[in-house]
């Protein structure tokens, strides 16, 4: 059965959790599984690297990589399978037209902060994260967010330096990418912090993309408050002093010069103790 088609088709399938083999449906575990077509050695190459930093390093939010094999120029890779879908699905109603609570859109939002955190935090490994959108942002029946992507890339020897990267994203998904991305090609840690203010922005919002690049052109411009684009969907069921600090952070992660961003670490603790927070995010260092 196929579930989805972001860089490949996704395909449901059954093992055995303790040896791995094939398995009947209604007997074995369900999995995800992914295939790539990869256009090169190279591509084979640096997904492998991914892929065994994605084997080597768990993390509570991080989707855990079960196994992996390439045939005939393309990769095949078996991960968890969750039911819930996407983020995506239930922000945009595709699948699920009951608006999320605010308390599970907090829940999601803490839980991707702290994956992109953990992932920044592993600079010996010189891998950082690029690009996450709310379609890679998977959901568990609790609604505990598990980033499901394989956009992780190498980081030149200076850990803080830019990168030109290498990855072909989706046009469609282009919004997600940084201002600094767009004019020159070159991707940094920061990068990601700016990518998670815009699913942030989705998450408050509700807004599809086409709204979405409209609102980050009138918070720059500073011609629009975040606040009064709250999805009407929640019918101002959240604590407002909640919904003000999560309208402040996303204005500094969309922030256009990517020194003036926070750090994810920052993010975190700034989403997770948002309640005892006064909702101004105050400049690190």
């Amino acid at each position: 059965m196929v579930i989805g088609d972001s860089y490949g088709k996704v395909v449901k399938g059954y093992i055995n959790p303790k040896t791995l083999s094939p398995a009947k449906e209604g007997v074995g575990m369900a999995v995800a599984v992914k295939r790539f077509y990869l256009s090169n050695d190279q591509a084979l190459q640096e997904w492998l690297v991914d892929l065994e930093f994605l084997r080597h390093n768990s993390h509570p939010s991080l989707v855990k990589v079960i196994g992996y094999g390439s045939d005939l120029g393309m990769l095949f890779v078996v991960s968890e399978y969750f039911s819930n879908g996407s983020l995506e699905d239930h922000i945009y109603r595709e699948s699920h037209p009951k608006a999320l609570p605010w308390t599970t859109r907090l829940k999601i939002s803490i839980g991707t902060a702290q994956c992109l955190a953990f992932l920044h935090s592993r600079k010996k490994a010189g891998l950082y994260s690029t690009f996450l959108t709310t379609s890679k942002i998977l959901l568990d029946l609790e609604f505990n967010a598990r980033v499901s992507y394989f956009g992780l890339k190498k980081l030149p020897s200076h850990d803080e330096g830019p990168h030109v990267s290498s990855n072909a994203n989706e046009p469609q998904k282009f919004h997600y990418a940084p201002p600094e991305y767009i004019i020159s090609g070159m991707s940094h840690m920061s990068g990601d912090v700016y990518s998670f203010g815009v699913i942030l922005l989705e998450i408050v919002t509700g807004f599809g993309k086409q709204r979405i690049i409209l609102a980050k052109r009138a918070i720059r411009n500073e011609k629009e408050n975040i606040a009064e684009m709250i999805d009407p969907g929640l019918d101002n069921r959240y604590p407002h002093d909640e919904g003000m600090c999560m309208c402040e952070i996303i204005k500094h992660c969309l922030e256009e010069n990517p020194q003036k961003r926070p750090s994810m670490q920052r993010v975190r603790l700034y989403i997770q103790y948002s309640m005892d927070n006064s909702g101004t995010l105050k400049p690190e260092g």
